[in-house]
C-alpha cells in the first residue's frame, strides 16, 4: 500500500507543528536552508534536506516525489516557489501569506493539473473555513464579517511586549501593508494600525483590536456580504509602542527592513515561553429561518507543554496539516488554486477539517442573539 509523500517547505516554529501533526502518518521530507532548523526535528520521524529552495533544481529535486506540498515559508518568497510547484503539478498547502494574489496562478494551476490552497493557515485560513461556513450554512443572508484575532505572549515583557513565532518580516507586512475591506457595501482601503478599538476576551483582559489586511480572497468569495473586515489583537503596551513608532517614521517603505532587523531578536519566544492564541469571529445577519441572527465564534489556546508547541503554530500549523489530510484522501482534487473558505461551504470538507483540529484540542465556542 502507497504511504503518500509529503514535503514540507520550512522547519521553523510552524513548519514544526505541521511536521508535528503528520510525520506519523505520512512520510514527511522537511526542507529548510538552515541545518540548525532541521536539528530540533531530528527526533521525528521524517527526513531532512538542508537545501535552499531556490538554487537551481534544488525545489524540483526536494518535491520531485512529493503527492503534497506544505510551505511554510516567509510571505516575501512564497510566490515564487509557489509559482513553480504549480509549473511542476503539485498539489499544495499554503501558508505563506503573500503580498502578490495567489489566486492569479489558478489558470496556470488548472494548466498543470495543481491543487493548490493558499491561506491556510489561522487567518487568513481557519477565520475563512469558518467565515465560508456561516455564509453557506448558518445565514440566509449575511451582512456582516469582522475577524478578531491575535496571538501574544502568555506574560507581555517590555520593551516590546509580544513575541511572535513567524519571521519578524512577516509581522511587520501586517504592519505595514494597507488593508482590504469591504465596509457598507463599498471596497475600501484602510491604513495598517489605525481605527483602534478595546477588546475584551474572557479569560484573557483588555486588548487593542486595529486593522490588517486578512480580508484578502473573501472579498472575491462573498461579493454579496456588505461588510468583511478584519483587526488584530495585542497587548495594549505594543500597540502604544508600535503605534508611536509609526508615527515617527520607522515603518515606512525606506526603515521598514531596518526596523525588521532590529525587532526581530526582541520578538523571539525564548525557551518554555508560553503563548496564547485568541480569535472572535462576528457574523451578522437572517438567520435561515429569516429571522435577524448575531452569532459569534470563539477560539482560545494555550501553550502545548507535552509537545513544546506555541498556540500560534499549533493553530496555523495543525489547520494546514488539516487541510492536506482532506486532500491526501481524496476529499478535493479540483485542479486551481482554491480558496479556504471554500473548504467551510461544502459540509463534508468543513466537518472533517474541524474533526481533525479537534483531534488536537483546537475549537470554537459559539453564541448567537
Amino acid at each position: 500500500m502507497h504511504t503518500p509523500h509529503v514535503t514540507v517547505l520550512g522547519a521553523g516554529l510552524i513548519g514544526k507543528a505541521i511536521v508535528h501533526d503528520l510525520c506519523h502518518d505520512f512520510a514527511v521530507t522537511v526542507v529548510d536552508h538552515s541545518p540548525a532548523a532541521l536539528e530540533a526535528l531530528t527526533h521525528h520521524p521524517c527526513g531532512h534536506a538542508a537545501v535552499d529552495a531556490f538554487a537551481t533544481g534544488a525545489l524540483e529535486s526536494v518535491a520531485a516525489h512529493a503527492d503534497l506540498v506544505v510551505m511554510a515559508m516567509p510571505g516575501a518568497i512564497g510566490y515564487k516557489l509557489l509559482e513553480r510547484l504549480v509549473r511542476m503539478g503539485k498539489r499544495v498547502v499554503d501558508i505563506s501569506f503573500t503580498e502578490e494574489d495567489p489566486t492569479e496562478l489558478h489558470e496556470l494551476a488548472v494548466e498543470h493539473g495543481a491543487v493548490v490552497i493558499p491561506d491556510a493557515g489561522l487567518c487568513p485560513g481557519l477565520s475563512n473555513l469558518v467565515a465560508g461556513y456561516a455564509a453557506a450554512q448558518r445565514f440566509s443572508r449575511l451582512d456582516k464579517y469582522v475577524c478578531y484575532v491575535g496571538g501574544l505572549p502568555r506574560e507581555p515583557k517590555g520593551p516590546w511586549f509580544y513575541r511572535n513565532p513567524f519571521a519578524a518580516a512577516s509581522v511587520v507586512d501586517e504592519y505595514t501593508r494597507p488593508c482590504r475591506f469591504r465596509i457598507n457595501g463599498e471596497d475600501v482601503v484602510r491604513e495598517p494600525l489605525l481605527d483602534a478599538e478595546e477588546f475584551e476576551f474572557p479569560g484573557v483582559g483588555p486588548l487593542i483590536a486595529f486593522n490588517t489586511d486578512g480580508i484578502r480572497t473573501l472579498l472575491r468569495t462573498l461579493p454579496q456580504v456588505p461588510t468583511l473586515v478584519e483587526k488584530t489583537l495585542r497587548h495594549r503596551e505594543h500597540y502604544q509602542f508600535i503605534r508611536a513608532l509609526q508615527q515617527a517614521g520607522f515603518l515606512t517603505a525606506a526603515r521598514a527592513e531596518a526596523f525588521t532587523e532590529v525587532a526581530s531578536p526582541g520578538w523571539k519566544f525564548e525557551r518554555g515561553e508560553e503563548d496564547i492564541t485568541v480569535m472572535r469571529l462576528l457574523f451578522e445577519g437572517l438567520g435561515l429561518d429569516g429571522a435577524p441572527l448575531r452569532l459569534h465564534f470563539d477560539l482560545l489556546d494555550r501553550y502545548d507543554h507535552e509537545a513544546r508547541l506555541l498556540s500560534m503554530a499549533r493553530t496555523t500549523g495543525y489547520t494546514a496539516a488539516a487541510v492536506a489530510r482532506l486532500l491526501l484522501a481524496g476529499g478535493f482534487s479540483e485542479p486551481g488554486v482554491h480558496a479556504p473558505e471554500k473548504f467551510g461551504m461544502n459540509a463534508g470538507c468543513y466537518q472533517a477539517i474541524m474533526a481533525h483540529l479537534k483531534t488536537r484540542g483546537i475549537g470554537f465556542t459559539s453564541d448567537s442573539a
